[in-house]
């Protein structure tokens, strides 16, 4: 008699746990992308002179996530493809805002939409694509969105009267833009099978040009007697008040229910454009450029994946971490996701969303090129940053490079190049690792000094890169020590791979507990060998295989003279040599 109850019990249970009710649980996704909208022109981050009134937006940070330092690329089409792939624009090939013709994304990448539907999550692309046309009309559902309705190019010659692509066709409108965008938004959510989760990609062409006159409902500037031509900033304005006014009527529509379980994440393509930027940022550094006006954007987060009070966030955090984390709170690995030899630059980023916000990055990237390649031609540029430095590079017209330093803690609209001036310890030890971190990025060879070496007997040993040796693939890596005295009766050559610990313990080690005070280990001492010293120096060649499978890899070497008298063990220790293998 107690089995049948216990048989519909298990029954009721498995069909609480069905793929529809599980579905139900799952958080939606609203991204909304703005259009050259910089930090200068979001009234809550309190930065440009006269920011566009954002009521709806600010009210989005208020109740969530405001990042300080987020970042993107320069320009349009590369942060759209990082968002949608997880991938820098070096690997997509995707580095400038692309023309009305090109293919754009390659078929071979995989995009957001495409990992979301395993996941049962219904995708919709609304308003601006700005990816490529390859497959015409059709390019953002062959690329995997479910839904698309919008404009296939970067921008729309008019906001009043545009080339609207709906089901794979492409007919005028003459529904105002930015409006259009939020009708279409609310159709997707309607439209949705209930219980079904969603990601709506809601991507306005505000604030982009053309200036305009937006509709006297949706803005309050005064534009009477101005000539956008003349006088742009009062109709920038109103583009952008008249986008956060249609935001709120979406938010305000969407049903309660469905409100409080979506995540309403809002960020900008790039930084403002230069013709409507405000001081104090600077017109020649701002879309564009790879300066903190181009690539710094507002980015807000708010809903469900918020697990601590509402606040503001100043860890690093990159566009392209939108694709892991919006992938994540959705369901989804990205990681795993992928094919398997997909790199993937995207992290996730929902430990800043946490009660305790816990740093994702310790390095955020951008650039800006022309080619097919980032920084293999004149105008080309990277810049790589930490929480306090940044390094800015640009190909010259002859194809060498030229380096920018700036301290954005103390410098944050970037008016002292710190490379035109001596470096203090600090400056100097944070650049390094910032080439360093470059180029495991971006597989170029590179090698540097970390450590300091220690005295003892007259004897100070420095371990330095022979001029012209370079770590690169098929080579030999050489490096020298010198400042050895002819009582040196022999010199220990370390090789390692790592810097942070060995056999378990913490580098760097102090050596003074052993007998040699102000000495210091600094690498993972794991081949050791001995040098043959010639004239009071040494040298360290490293033999690199030939094989392009460790381009990008770190390798470490120290050198660890013996001299009598120096301390209680006679052993000495150089500075420590960074190398990243190049091809």
């Amino acid at each position: 008699m107690l089995r049948l109850p216990l048989v519909g019990a298990i029954a009721l249970f498995s069909l609480a746990l069905s793929p529809r009710t599980l579905l139900a649980q799952s958080p939606n996704v609203l991204l909304i992308v703005a259009d050259d909208v910089g930090v200068d022109s979001v009234a809550c981050y309190g930065l440009g002179s006269s920011p566009p009134p954002t009521p709806n937006v600010d009210a989005l940070a208020a109740g969530g996530v405001r990042f300080t330092n987020a970042q993107a690329c320069p320009t349009c089409s590369p942060t759209r493809a990082s968002i949608l792939t997880g991938r820098h624009g070096f690997r997509t090939g995707i580095g400038v805002a692309l023309g009305g013709g090109s293919s754009g994304l390659a078929t071979s990448e995989t995009l957001l939409p495409e990992i979301l539907r395993p996941a049962g999550v219904r995708t919709g692309l609304i308003g601006k694509w700005h990816l490529g046309v390859d497959a015409g009309a059709l390019t953002p559902t062959n690329e995997g969105f479910d839904v698309f309705t919008g404009a296939l190019q970067g921008a729309i010659a008019n906001y009043y009267a545009w080339p609207k692509v709906e089901n794979g066709v492409t007919a005028t409108s003459t529904t105002y833009a930015t409006t259009d965008c939020v009708d279409e938004a609310l159709a997707f959510v309607a439209g949705n099978p209930v219980g079904q989760p969603w990601f709506c990609m809601l991507s306005f062409h505000a604030g982009h040009t053309p200036l305009h006159a937006p509709p006297a409902s949706l803005h309050t500037q005064n534009l009477a007697g101005v000539d956008p031509t003349t006088t742009p900033f009062p109709f920038y304005k109103a583009m952008v008040e008249a986008m956060d006014t249609e935001i709120g009527r979406l938010l305000a529509a969407l049903p309660p229910s469905v409100r409080s379980n979506t995540n309403v994440v809002f960020v900008g393509d790039n930084g403002t454009a230069p013709l409507v930027v405000q001081p104090p940022f600077d017109p020649t550094r701002s879309k564009g450029t790879i300066y903190q006006g181009g690539v710094r954007v507002p980015l807000i987060w708010n809903g469900p994946a918020v697990a601590g009070a509402p606040g503001i966030e100043s860890s690093l955090v990159h566009a392209v971490d939108l694709f892991a984390t919006l992938a994540a709170v959705q369901g989804v690995t990205a990681s795993t996701a992928v094919p398997p030899t997909t790199a993937l630059d995207a992290v996730d980023a929902r430990p800043l969303l946490s009660a305790i916000p816990q740093p994702v990055r310790t390095t955020s990237y951008s650039q800006a090129f022309n080619g097919t390649t980032a920084m293999s031609a004149p105008g080309d540029s990277e810049g790589i940053r930490d929480q306090r430095f940044e390094l800015l590079r640009f190909v010259r017209p002859n194809g060498s490079v030229r380096e920018e330093a700036y301290d954005l803690q103390n410098d944050p609209f970037e008016l002292v190049d710190l490379l035109q001036q001596p470096l203090s310890g600090t400056a100097s030890a944070a650049l390094t690792s910032l080439r360093r971190e470059l180029a495991k990025l971006r597989g170029y060879a590179f090698a540097g000094s970390i450590g300091s070496s220690c005295t003892g007997a007259g004897l100070t040993p420095i371990l330095a890169v022979v001029p012209g040796s370079t770590p690169t693939v098929g080579a030999t890596f050489t490096l020298r020590v010198t400042g050895l005295l002819p009582a040196t009766v022999g010199t220990l050559s370390a090789l390692g791979f790592s810097d942070a610990v060995w056999a378990g313990v913490p580098l760097p080690l102090d050596l003074g507990v052993i007998g040699a005070p102000g000495c210091s280990l600094w690498i993972a001492p794991d081949v050791i060998g001995n040098l043959t010293i010639t004239a009071s120096a040494a040298l360290f060649p490293i033999a690199l295989p030939n094989d392009p499978a460790i381009v990008g890899a770190e390798l470490f070497a120290q050198a660890f003279p013996l001299q009598p008298g120096a301390n209680s063990i006679d052993l000495l220790a150089s500075n420590a040599i960074v190398g990243v293998v190049g091809p």
